[in-house]
């Protein structure tokens, strides 16, 4: 009896000492690892302290630095243990390495399971991927995928993409030379970078104007120093493109050996606007401004030249803030409206060509740029606004500076 119960002690003994020296509790892992030959996945573990594969020819493991976790690599099919060490517990994984459409859609459906509102669906030997995904980044990295995956196939769809409604106010003025100070403009040269705009190619420049622009402008134009010549209203949505044309077409007869054809030149004022929302809710505008008028020196007796002068320049300013553009027509442009007399009736260009003050290069042509945001369900407000331009323009009637 005795020797019975020494035996009995010394098995609680050795018993209480083996556990003792356990690393730790076992935890089965939560799912079994599903993996495809020559491919590697990552597994969020941390404080791994050592690991074990059960077959080495079937898979690979091996921890990342930086505790960045464990990568695994599927070698061959088979299925196999993985066994992790972390701090006071061990995870036993059971591993699962096969080519078949299975693992296919295991391993679709695990990747989709971080997109909501995607579907995964087996036709044949292939995975379709279907349904909405929120941006147009999400795309990007599940055709990524698709592409890596021979048989995942995607059905993907964008939200329709809300743009935002911009109108432009357009001032086409003549205005006194050296006036332009009393309108608020803030050169370059004076100030710093902040708020002042790079000039863009060609002789043109871009400024941006003071905020009290409206009521300097019309204290200029109360004074007989400036006067309106077109004030245009253009609507576009935000990354499209708005045309406006002050002027008119000449005929061009083309005659070859074979034909004799006609082909018509635009002349006159011509802006083309692409307008786009830049971060902050700043408008980004890109100008293209083109001035022609018919040069007769520079053409033959059949066919007529044209003198144009042009700038294409990009801008960024808050809703409401006014950029102008100048220095784009000349007063030596006005020379041959004698030998054109129907160019003095198009409207912009024909008025400003016939200013005495304008031939004495005493004033110049500037447009001002006004890009103004209207939100989706603004458009009672942009009527009332139209309204009041039209308003404007019937009050706004001034007499010849000449």
């Amino acid at each position: 009896m005795r020797r019975l119960l020494r035996r009995a002690v010394r098995f609680a003994a050795v018993l209480s000492l083996l556990l003792a020296m356990a690393p730790g509790s076992v935890s089965p892992a939560s799912e079994t690892i599903r993996i495809r030959p020559g491919f590697q996945q990552i597994l969020e573990r941390s404080d791994v302290s050592r690991l074990s594969v059960g077959n080495p020819e079937i898979l690979e493991a091996q921890p990342l630095p930086h505790d960045g976790g464990i990568l695994v690599v599927g070698k061959k099919e088979g299925e196999t243990d993985l066994v992790l060490w972390e701090k006071s517990t061990r995870t036993v994984w059971h591993v699962v390495v096969g080519s078949g459409k299975g693992s296919i859609a295991e391993d679709a459906r695990a990747f989709a399971g971080a997109f909501q509102g995607l579907t995964v669906v087996e036709a044949g030997g292939s995975v379709i991927l279907s349904g909405p995904v929120s941006t147009s980044q999400d795309k990007i990295v599940l055709e990524a995928y698709a592409r890596a995956h021979p048989g995942v196939h995607l059905r993907l769809s964008l939200p329709e993409e809300k743009k935002t409604l911009l109108l432009y106010d357009l001032k086409i003025i003549e205005i006194s030379r050296g006036e332009t100070a009393q309108l608020g403009i803030r050169w370059p040269d004076a100030l710093p970078a902040k708020g002042t705009f790079a000039a863009g190619t060609g002789n043109a420049e871009t400024i941006s104007v003071g905020t009290d622009f409206e009521a300097r402008l019309n204290l200029l134009l109360a004074n007989g120093k400036a006067r309106i010549l077109s004030n245009p209203r253009l609507a576009c949505e935000s990354g499209g493109e708005a045309h406006f044309l002050a002027g008119g077409e000449i005929p061009i007869v083309i005659v070859t050996p074979e034909t004799r054809t006609v082909e018509w030149k635009t002349y006159g004022i011509i802006l083309k606007i692409q307008p786009a929302m830049a971060e902050g809710g700043r408008i980004r505008t890109h100008v293209t401004a083109e001035v022609s008028a018919v040069d007769h020196g520079s053409g033959t007796s059949d066919v007529p030249g044209f003198l144009t002068r042009r700038v294409s320049t990009l801008f960024s300013t808050p809703p409401g803030e006014t950029v102008m553009l100048s220095g784009l027509v000349k007063s030596e442009m006005a020379k041959d409206i004698s030998k054109v007399p129907l160019l003095g009736q198009i409207p912009v260009i024909g008025e400003l060509f016939k200013s005495r003050s304008f031939r004495e290069n005493r004033t110049e042509l500037a447009i001002f740029i006004t890009p103004v945001m209207v939100a989706g369900n603004a458009a009672p407000e942009a009527a009332d606004w139209e309204r009041k331009a039209a308003k404007e323009n019937e009050h706004l009637r001034f007499r010849l500076m000449d």
